[in-house]
């Protein structure tokens, strides 16, 4: 039997991610699939992509025993295939985003520990979508290298976090040598992005963290604002004000700086706004660069697969974020 994996909208209509069909082609499969699983799930599968092990297929191309086929909605024109967030990724991503703010109150080892998992968790699920287009990312070097900017930021501040990034590059590179997986170049390319980008974040949340308790929490804050903001605007199919995903997370980041700058005494409004202006630039550019590793296209008005797409606009928001208090602060 070839084996479906189902994302986004077409995961909830069939209640399950992956599942096992009988047939020759790609389109007997297909069929048996739509036979199991309704109405609702046969018009989500009639605009998805179809890829059998990584590449685009056709419905007559013939699949064999442990063949992989992946259905993904597609964009087209602008208009959202993929309206509803996954529930179990939605949870996932409040929970760690509790995390991160209760554990940046109770103490820096704490938080840093909190921050090295969630960058964990982040790569784990964006190398796991990776198998899908067959490109095979080892975590393994991309954790060291988030877990030695963190703590290198942590130990030596900003020696440690530029140390750190150092280390994550170096056992990137090292480990595509070593790794005869590992050696093509859309894999090296594809793993010092990931690497480049989890290690800038977990640094950057430290280094936020070390300057002042409140500025991670409106950090937080801005890019949760920004991601929920962009996820409305994409439920309501661009009903809301005529936004796009990407207008949405502005808006959300620039008002939840701004609250956060009048809200705390220690926090100034300017710097507050400067900061979510440049956390909204990399909220954009994150979630971009998070699209294209996931899907291969970069993708600014639907959700990419996966379980905490949300933070991969964070990934370079908190970065920019870091910088411009860095600048301005």
């Amino acid at each position: 039997m070839a084996h479906l994996r189902l994302f986004a909208n077409l995961r909830e209509s069939a209640g399950t991610a992956k599942a096992d069909f009988p047939g020759n082609t790609v389109q007997d499969v297909l069929d048996a699939a739509q036979a199991a699983y309704g109405t609702d799930f046969a018009r989500g599968m009639s605009i998805a992509k179809v890829w059998l092990n990584g590449d685009p297929a056709e419905p007559s191309t013939p699949v064999s025993d442990h063949d992989e086929i992946a259905l993904i909605p597609p964009v087209s024109g602008g208009a959202l295939a993929a309206r509803t967030m996954d529930g179990s990724g939605g949870l996932l991503v409040v929970a760690l985003l509790a995390a991160l703010v209760i554990s940046n109150l109770v103490s820096t080892p704490t938080f840093v520990f909190v921050v090295v998992g969630t960058a964990l968790a982040w790569l784990w699920d964006t190398t796991d979508v990776l198998r899908l287009r067959s490109i095979s990312v080892n975590p393994i070097p991309l954790m060291i290298g988030a877990t030695a900017t963190a703590n290198g930021a942590y130990t030596w501040g900003a020696a440690g976090f530029a140390g750190g990034m150092a280390i994550a590059i170096m056992i990137t590179l090292a480990w595509s040598v070593l790794d005869p997986t590992q050696r093509s170049t859309r894999a090296v390319a594809v793993a010092m992005a990931l690497a480049i980008g989890s290690s800038l974040a977990t640094g950057a949340l430290t280094m936020t963290h070390i300057y002042s308790i409140p500025m991670v929490i409106a950090a937080i804050a801005i890019a949760a604002s920004a991601g929920f903001a962009a996820w409305g605007v994409q439920q309501s199919g661009g009903e809301v004000g005529g936004l796009d995903p990407n207008l949405g997370m502005v808006l959300g980041a620039v008002i939840a700086g701004v609250i956060s700058g009048l809200a705390a005494e220690t926090l100034t409004l300017t710097t507050m706004i400067l900061a979510a202006a440049a956390s909204a630039a990399g909220l954009i550019a994150g979630r971009a660069y998070g699209s294209l590793m996931r899907t291969g296209s970069v993708i600014h008005t639907a959700r990419a697969p996966g379980l905490l797409t949300m933070f991969d606009a964070a990934v370079l928001g908190v970065s920019a974020f870091w910088a411009a208090i860095w600048i301005f602060a």
